[in-house]
């Protein structure tokens, strides 16, 4: 009875300690300690990747059903930084798993990276996780993760230093590389259009010389003296 009481309290309103620590939080998801807890507009709170499932399927929070802003996932409320307690976590010295994305790997968060770990230290040739709301086989034979029912969706994992440069954790971007995207949007949006390279170009110095100006002009008064002349001839 009071297992029951408790579970069906899970997701649902939690205290104000607890909520502004992010400790003590349970998710109405995976039925486990939340994990980079995030927090809806709703109020309701869940794992960020318990959410990034949500949000790729239904759309809609598990507990009230209110709609998931389309933002919500790139810029979420996280009740705890992912990098303010595993960026310097790991095994045997300070390894941790990674996942391989574009121009860069990514950490896997604690739990996941803790049950491959666990897996890999069995001799395990294989584990199936679930993660976002999708199983995946983590093929650590050949260093794989693929999608249990589209195999043909797979990435490379590795097990190495977790002070290695990388993206963020767990699709969280670390402040750096948080800075860094940010400046290069700025800096692109900054740019004008590009004029084709094939399209003929006006100066853009902006500073010609007075000399340049008076070669122009005299280029263009023979021009007109030689046009005049075969005109003159002509009518003779």
């Amino acid at each position: 009875m009071a297992e029951a009481s408790r579970k069906s309290q899970l997701g649902g309103p939690h205290t104000k300690e607890a909520t502004e620590k992010g400790d003590n939080l349970e998710c109405a998801v995976c039925l486990q300690n939340c994990v980079h807890p995030a927090q809806l507009p709703c109020g309701h709170i869940f794992c960020f990747l318990c959410v990034k499932g949500i949000a790729n399927q239904s759309k809609k929070c598990a507990m009230c059903r209110q709609e998931i802003p389309k933002d919500f996932i790139e810029q979420p409320n996280l009740l705890e930084k992912p990098y303010q307690r595993e960026a310097s976590e790991g095994f045997d010295g300070g390894y941790q798993w990674f996942y391989e994305g574009k121009n860069g790997w990514w950490q896997y968060d604690e739990r996941t990276s803790r049950e491959i770990e666990t897996a890999y230290k069995r001799g395990e040739q294989t584990s199936e996780l679930l993660i976002a709301g999708f199983l995946y086989i983590i093929d650590l034979e050949n260093m794989l993760q693929l999608r249990r029912n589209e195999p043909g969706r797979r990435r490379k994992i590795k097990r190495d230093f977790a002070t290695i440069p990388k993206k963020g954790i767990a699709g969280l971007r670390t402040p750096e590389t948080l800075v860094d995207s940010t400046e290069v949007e700025v800096s692109e949006s900054s740019r004008g259009p590009v004029t084709p390279s094939n399209t003929p170009r006006s100066p853009t110095s902006g500073r010609e010389s007075p000399g340049e100006d008076r070669e122009l002009q005299e280029t263009i008064d023979r021009i007109t003296s030689l046009q005049l002349d075969t005109v003159l001839y002509d009518l003779h």
